[in-house]
C-alpha cells in the first residue's frame, strides 16, 4: 500500500517560504561579489585611486536587492 502525504497545509505552506527564501544569504553575497569584482575592474580601467565606483555599486547593488526582498515580502 502507498502511503498518502498526510501535511497539513499549513506545514506544506512553511516548507513552500522556507525553500523560497533558503537561497537568500547565497544571492546577497553573490550581489555583494559581483558588485564589488564589477566595481574595482571599472576603477582600475578608469585609473581611480579611490574605490568609487567599488562602493557606488556596491551600495546600488544591495539597495536594489533589499527593494526586490521587500516587494516580495509584501505580495505575501
Amino acid at each position: 500500500m502507498s502511503e498518502k502525504n498526510t501535511d497539513d497545509p499549513q506545514q506544506r505552506k512553511s516548507r513552500h517560504a522556507y525553500l523560497k527564501y533558503s537561497g537568500l544569504a547565497f544571492q546577497m553575497a553573490g550581489v555583494v561579489i559581483i558588485s564589488i569584482l564589477a566595481g574595482q575592474w571599472l576603477d582600475n580601467k578608469l585609473g581611480f585611486e579611490k574605490p568609487i565606483f567599488t562602493i557606488s555599486f556596491v551600495l546600488f547593488f544591495f539597495s536594489a536587492f533589499m527593494y526586490k526582498l521587500y516587494r516580495e515580502l509584501l505580495q505575501k
